[in-house]
């Protein structure tokens, strides 16, 4: 997991953040919003690292049994609910709200994250409400989502709410470097990541075996083998979806920077601009929890016909 240190811009917001843990006025409930690549979720796990540490610094060279247990991935205290299946369900919060009211293993707060916040449904949201609002003592909740309309009002009213903007290429092409990236690859990065740290750090990489085929390999398949990758989509995680379309809008936004100052012609780059647009369509469907297999599909549909 990582640090506030860590972190690729964002500096607004970990400063409250940090100040609340050093002050002790640490609120009960948090909502980091924000599309996807931008950070909240390394955010919210940084936050957490800083409640859990023993030491109360949260240093990535501490080594209290909260930041080793963290680092493991095993901390007691530090629980994660994932969806079952497409929705975060009410038996789920059940069962939280009845861990909760056990004193934390380690130190002396529970955190509950909520990667993927925007999936509770109605009844589950309602049912856990009242311990939202009056934790136990030491528990905070930490949600993720990315973006504000789709939390519902009795969550998001109960949260201190935290909106995550775009990071400056400036900002991005440092931390790469800092990394060890050639400068000049860390600028383009930077450049085709629209202000997306985690798509700066992995969105570029070329596809490997196994893993689902590129931009070039989609456009050459015919239509029946395309709607065979659907199936094989609509099987996997929301979230790693939604980064295979991005890894397709960065290929593009890559090829076009390369066709524009070549001789491939008009036609390409209007092809180009085209699959941009229609792969910022189809992550804005699936960030807004449409049907996953309607969207995929349509786009495949899209750029075929």
């Amino acid at each position: 997991m990582a640090h506030f240190s860590d972190i690729i811009g964002h500096t607004d917001i970990i400063r409250p953040l940090k100040a609340a843990i050093d002050e002790s006025k640490v609120g009960h409930a948090y909502l980091f919003t924000g599309p996807a690549g931008i950070g909240k979720k390394t955010l919210a796990k940084a936050f957490a690292i800083r409640l859990l540490c023993q030491d109360k610094t949260g240093n990535p060279d501490c080594r209290c049994a909260g930041c080793v247990r963290t680092k493991l991935g095993n901390h007691p205290d530090f629980i994660t609910i994932l969806p079952a299946g497409n929705t975060i369900k009410i038996e789920q919060l059940r069962q939280l709200q009845h861990n909760l009211f056990y004193r934390p293993l380690l130190g002396e707060r529970k955190v509950c994250f909520f990667p993927d916040a925007e999936l509770l449904t109605e009844a589950a949201a309602n049912s856990f409400l009242k311990i939202l609002e009056e934790p136990p003592p030491g528990v905070v909740f930490l949600f993720t989502a990315v973006r504000l309309d789709l939390i519902l009002p009795t969550i998001r009213s109960r949260c201190q709410v935290y909106q995550l903007f775009p990071v400056s290429g400036g900002e991005i092409t440092e931390a790469l470097v800092k990394k060890g990236m050639d400068p000049s690859e860390a600028s383009e990065r930077a450049k085709l990541s629209q202000g997306l740290p985690g798509i700066a750090l992995s969105g570029l990489e070329q596809a490997q075996p196994g893993q689902l085929p590129t931009l070039t390999t989609i456009l050459s398949s015919d239509l029946l083998d395309l709607f065979k990758l659907a199936n094989e989509l609509e099987k996997k995680e929301r979230r790693d979806i939604l980064g295979y379309f991005r890894n397709w809008e960065l290929q593009a936004r890559q090829e076009l920077l390369t066709a524009t100052g070549s001789s491939l012609g008009q036609a390409k780059i209007n092809e180009l601009i085209f699959i941009i647009e229609k792969t910022g369509q189809v992550i804005r469907m699936i960030e807004s929890n449409v049907n996953l297999r309607l969207a995929i599909e349509n786009f495949f549909l899209n750029i075929k016909i």
